[in-house]
Formats: C-alpha cells, structure tokens, sequence
C-alpha cells in the first residue's frame, strides 16, 4: 500500500532539509512529506566529493510520484560522492526499499525503525536497530522482544520479519570508516560499535617527511609506542579523523609527542578537529608540535546551513591572536556566515603561535591533501530484487519555497554510548528492587524525550554524583533540557530556525559530545535555569523518579549515586511552551518597526549566563535599527532593569518612551550579541509631537474625554474626535 501525501495546511512547509557538513562528510536530514516538489538533480548537485549521510527518520509521508526523481538522485549523488550512508531510516522507507529497485542506489543502510507494538496499552513505537549491533537479529529475521516504555510488558515487533528485513538481510556486511564513525558519534552522539571508532594510524613516506594520519577516538588504546616507533625527518600529522578524547586518549597523546624520536626535524599538526584545540592545544600540551590548520564550524543564515571549514593559522594569525574568529563565506551560497565554534575554542585560539613552516613542507602537505584514500566499495542492491514503479519521491535543497520546502538547520538527534563498565564500585542500595520499565538507558548524563499517549515522556539521567541531591538535580535538569530540545524542533517557522535553533544548535551538539563531562552538565543546568525564569507551569516534581546508590571504587572515598527522574508534558503544555518563545511582541511605536521573542532557554548553551531576555526576531527600521541593532540580537536589560521576556522588554521600553517622549532622550538598551560580551546601546527616543494648532473643543466630545487629572498651568484637557488624543491648548503659549 503506498502512502499519498496528506493535506498540508496553506503556509505550512512539507519538507524540511537539514544540512550539516564536516570537511568531507555532508549529512542531510529529511523531515515531513516528500511528493512531487523534490527535485532531485538539483539536490545533488549540491553535494561534493566524501560522504553523503541521508537522515531519513522523520519522512512521514511518500506520495506515489517522483520515484524517477529519486533515483536520479542517489544515482547522482553516486557520482558526486565517495559513498552514501543511510541512518533513521523510517519504516516507510524500509517499505520502498524492499519494494524499488536501485531505490538506495550505491548506499549502504546503517540504522532504521522498526515498528513495534505493546498490546497491553495500545500503543505503537519505532525502535532504532544498527546493523552492526542487530546484525544477527536481522539475518536471522527473529526481532527481540523489548520492554514497552509506557507499562513495561513485552512490545512486539509489529511486521513481517520475512518481508520487513529483506532487503537489510541481504545487505552485505561492512564496516564504517573511522571517519564516518567518528562524525556519527560526535556530531549525531550514535552508538556507534567499538571496533569503528578505535584509533587508526596511516603512514604514507615521501623523502624525508611523513604523513600521519589519525581516525577513530583518542582514548587509552592509543598505541603511543607503535605509531611513534620508526619517525623521522618532518612529520605531518593529520587529525581530521579524530573523534572523541577523554583524558586517558589526551594523556597517551602527551606521552606519544614525548617518545617521538629526537630525531623528527618538526612535528606539523593539520586539520585539528575543534575538541583537540579544547582540550590539548595548551603549549605542554603541544610540545615540539605546531598547529598549521584547524577546523572551526560556521553557521549560514542564508541557506541554515553549518559547516566545518579549515582555518590555516599562519594566513589568519593577524586575527587569531586575539582569539577570535576570521571571517568566512558560505560554500554553497557565498554569503557571510557566523562562527558557531563554543567559547573554549575561541578562547584557545590566542593562544596558537604563528607557524613558520617551510616551503617544501606546504606542498607536501598539499600534496596530501589531494591523494585521496581508496574508498570502500559500497554495497549494491542484492541481485534478484524487482522493482514494482513509481513509489516514492524524495526531496529538494534550492529554488523549492515556492513548493512548500523550507531548508535549515536543526538539532540532531543525541544518543549516548552504553555505559560498559561504570567508575564506581558495588551497588549498594536502590530506592526499589528494580529498575522501572520508562529507563530503557544505562546511559549517564544523558536526557531524551519520548512520545507518550497524551504527548511526551522526558527521562533525565544524572552522572555518578557525591551527594542524593546533586544526583537529583543533574536529572531533573537533564529531563528539562531534553523538553526543551523538544519544543525547538517542533517549531515550523524558518526564521525562528534561522535565528534561534542554528544558534544553539551548534554549541548543544559540542556539549553533548563531551557526554559526561562537566560542560555538558553545566550546559543543562543552565538551560533548566532559563527554562524555569522565562515559562511558567514547568514540572517542579518528577512524575516518577528512581535512585541507586554505588560504593566508591578501591583507593577513592565517598559513595556516589546515580538518579533517574521522568517528566510528563501534554500536548496541550508542549504547544503552550512553543507558543511563549514564538510569539512576536512588538516593540513601543518609538522604537521603530521591530518585533521580539522570549529568549529560548537552549540559548544558554551557547552562553551559561543567560536566564532571560527578549531577542529581537526583526528589525525594520527606526531608532533600533539606527543604534546598530539588528535580528538575533537579545536585549537582557533596560536602563539597568533586567528583562525576563519580550512583554516586559516591551512594558519597560513603553514606560521609559513616556518618560522621554516629553523632552525626548536617550535610552539605555545591555544587549547580547552572538558570542560578544553584552554591552550598552544608546537609543535615542525623539520628541513627541504636538499639535500645529490648538483643536476647538466639541461640547458633544467632552463626555467621551479620557480619564485623567487636568494638567496645569493654564492649559485645558481637550478630546480631539479626530485624532482620538489630549491635545493641550494654553492661549498663553
């Protein structure tokens, strides 16, 4: 049965495309209806060189046209790129797999939903299989039970295994490259199997330099002695491929650059993905080791899209030395694009010494840059499968608002490594025999938000905290922050998108891949801070919590307790929480043609301090425009008063208008903009205007004067019907 294209209410976007792109790896997410307005040439067109990885989670919808579109698109994509990954395929598109031909083209699938079913509650839910985890699971078609989230008996698997897993059975096994492995879990926090992410060295020798090149996480496994043992002459180290570092992987890093033989002439370091400047671009850190390049995301405003784009310090030190970022355009539309790299990068960057690096080195390092790695064969259809015509059809990038399309960037969904072994000892006590069946994680410091039957469950995790009431907090923050996360993907407005959510996107994205570090729950916490300043009717009480506590590990003092809590959100308080960050209050007539929103609480990622605010959705023109302000800016205060949303930015600004409006004035606006300090803008409100000539009073208007005491000094309280104001009338003026 093929699923047509349901009604879309007018001004509503069918289709959203997601772009984020890191060096040679582009994923795009595709959200909502897709139907005849894909276009998928043009899609492709937009694609270069790496890998494509197709986010098809949340396709909702395929109408029955546009299936040659489709395929010309994977077949053109094909072409432009080293090898395309599919993710989150949705059971829908499982279908159209099974069913079309060359529907997948040259790609591979890595994870889809299956559908599941609890009989005992009457609910459906979609479970993410990989096929590395489930890879004995899908061949021999026997799906496991799972527990269901709502009453915890047994949920089913809801198809056919036979025809539901026919085409993954007969998918060829393989095995991610470090690469992709490492983008998957650090930028989309995928679960992604041990053997993928493990640290991989390359050598490649030409005279008397080396290239190396490192792919996986940083972790102790790192074979410091192995990959030091034998350098000599120059040594490039290539560190695009870096995933994760945790403090084992920096300290075997450290221990690496300190048995690199005295005999290497200089140790060059390109391409140094952002967490490596974090965390290891201290000078001990580095040694005898030189940054040449680095990598810093930027976010598009144009085309909402997030980039990676390589920085080489010796052609912008002149502006990296005072930590900040240099500018760059987008590589898709030429436009100008805002840095969206965390503060502890840009505070790194001064920091980096100006690399003097030879010119026989520069081109080799060229030179590696364009000698590219064989590329996997990618897995083909199995042969034997026929296609049934026109099913499905896909999406498009540009030239489609018309069709209904919007494009931008969102936050992508986080999920967080299994814990294998945990940094505490014994269980020693838990607050009941067992777990309860709504925790389906063993995760730490993680949050996440499912569907329920009357709108959504949030379960926070805490880390293995020292005290009962710390645990509790992290995972009722944690809880928070995912609700949070929630309301901002829902939000269908592509400006909003633009202003708000690829702001906060990025800096939510690199605290969570620090999983459970102290960034990642400061980040939480501070986002929970916002929440609970700016809404009203946020949970102050878990719907269910649970508790364990652990004896301290040999050598370390102190239990640690882990908590789990669960919050319940209606639809109905989902929608109210969408409208309060949404809705445009317009600023006093003074001020100009500007509107503003209630600061988003997932802009505390992006800076901890936040707590309100009113951020500026549009400013036209006027005294706003004239100060310097523009959209995205948030006006935190006042005349020194704090702001908490956009009403009271607009009641503030309403009363200091009066004040001035007599005389007029200056007004003082602290306003934070992007990743600056906040600073004080002055604003000048002008004079109110009086009446050219006094207006003769109307005997039968008198009874519809306003409210008011009569001004004095000779001057008479008149009600003009014509201008529907006071107008003041003094013979002695």
């Amino acid at each position: 049965m093929v699923d047509l294209a349901a009604d879309v209410p007018a001004g509503e976007p069918k289709l959203r495309i997601d772009k984020l792109a890191d060096g040679a790896i582009t994923c795009l997410k595709l959200s909502g209806t897709v139907d005849e307005a894909f276009e998928g040439k043009r899609l492709a067109a937009t694609v270069r060189g790496g890998t494509l990885i197709l986010d098809l989670g949340d396709v909702k919808k395929i109408s029955s046209f546009g299936i040659r579109e489709w395929v010309d698109f994977v077949g053109a994509a094909g072409e432009h790129v080293e090898s395309i990954l599919f993710v989150e395929c949705a059971p829908k598109v499982v279908d159209q797999l099974n069913m079309v031909m060359n529907f997948a083209g040259a790609g591979r699938v890595f994870s889809f939903y299956a559908p599941y079913r609890c009989d005992y509650c009457d609910i459906e839910r979609r479970v993410l299989l990989q096929v590395d985890r489930d890879r004995d699971a899908i061949r021999t078609l026997k799906p496991p039970e799972r527990p269901c989230e709502s009453c915890g008996n047994p949920a089913y698997f809801d198809e056919d295994p036979a025809t539901f897993f026919s085409y993954l059975a007969g998918q060829p096994a393989f095995e991610l490259e470090p690469e992709i492995a490492a983008f998957l879990a650090t930028k989309l926090s995928y679960t992604v199997a041990d053997g993928a992410r493990r640290l991989r060295a390359e050598k490649h020798i030409e005279g008397r330099m080396t290239h190396l090149r490192l792919a996986g996480d940083l972790d102790a496994t790192f074979p410091t002695t192995k990959v030091a043992e034998g350098l000599e002459g120059v040594v490039v180290v290539d560190l695009a491929g870096v995933g994760k570092i945790d403090p084992a992987g920096a300290a075997a890093w450290r221990g690496f650059l300190q048995v690199v033989p005295s005999t290497c002439e200089a140790i060059w370091l390109v391409a140094c993905p952002p967490i490596f400047l974090e965390r290891l671009a201290r000078a001990d850190d580095l040694g005898r080791a030189r940054v040449v390049s680095f990598t810093m995301p930027y976010a598009c405003p144009r085309c909402a899209a997030t980039t990676s784009r390589i920085i080489e310090v010796d052609a912008h030190f002149d502006v990296l030395k005072f930590a900040t970022a240099p500018e760059q355009k987008c590589p898709d539309c030429g436009g100008p694009t805002s840095c969206a790299a965390s503060e502890t990068l840009l505070a790194h960057l001064g920091a980096l010494s100006k690399p003097e690096v030879p010119p026989e080195v520069s081109t080799f390092i060229a030179g590696e840059k364009k000698r590219k790695t064989v590329p996997a064969p990618a897995a083909r259809p199995p042969a034997g499968r026929t296609g049934i015509g026109p099913i499905l059809v896909a999406a498009a990038l540009a030239a489609v608002i018309a069709a209904g399309v919007v494009v931008g960037w969102t936050a992508l969904r986080a999920r967080h490594a299994e814990v294998a072994g945990a940094p505490v000892g014994d269980l020693l006590a838990r607050s009941v025999a067992a777990r309860p069946s709504w925790i389906t994680s063993s995760a730490t410091a993680y949050g996440a938000c499912g569907d329920a039957a009357a709108g959504v469950s949030c379960v926070g995790v805490s880390t293995y905290a020292a005290t009962d009431a710390t645990a509790r907090t992290e995972a009722m923050d944690a809880a928070l922050e995912a609700a949070v996360s929630r309301v901002g993907a829902g939000v269908p407005d592509a400006g909003w998108q633009r202003l708000v959510a690829s702001v906060y996107g990025p800096a939510r994205q690199q605290g969570l891949a620090e999983a459970t570090g102290s960034g990642a729950q400061a980040g939480r916490n501070a986002v929970a801070a916002a929440l609970r300043k700016t809404a009203a009717g946020v949970p102050a009480q878990p719907a269910a919590e649970y508790w364990e506590r652990y004896a301290a590990l040999p050598g370390a003092s102190g239990n640690r307790t882990l908590s789990f809590v669960r919050i319940d959100l209606s639809a109905a308080e989902l929608a109210a929480l969408a409208a309060r960050y949404t809705a445009l209050e317009p600023a006093p007539k003074a001020l100009g043609d500007a509107h503003a929103w209630t600061l988003f609480p997932g802009l505390a990622w992006r800076d901890g301090a936040l707590r309100g605010g009113a951020e500026l959705a549009s400013v036209v023109s006027g005294p706003l425009r004239d100060a310097g302000l523009s959209a995205g800016d948030i006006v935190v205060e006042v005349e020194g008063k704090p702001v908490a949303d956009a009403a009271s930015f607009a009641a503030a600004a309403g009363v200091e208008e009066a004040r001035l409006s007599e005389t007029g004035g200056a007004l003082h606006l602290t306003v934070k903009s992007g990743d600056a300090q906040p600073r004080t803008f002055t604003v000048t409100v002008p004079r109110a205007r009086t009446a050219a000539a006094p207006v003769a009073p109307q005997r039968e208007d008198r009874t519809a004067a306003p409210a008011g005491p009569v001004p004095t000094g000779g001057g008479v309280n008149i009600w003009d019907r014509t201008g529907g104001g006071n107008v003041r009338d003094n013979p002695n003026e």
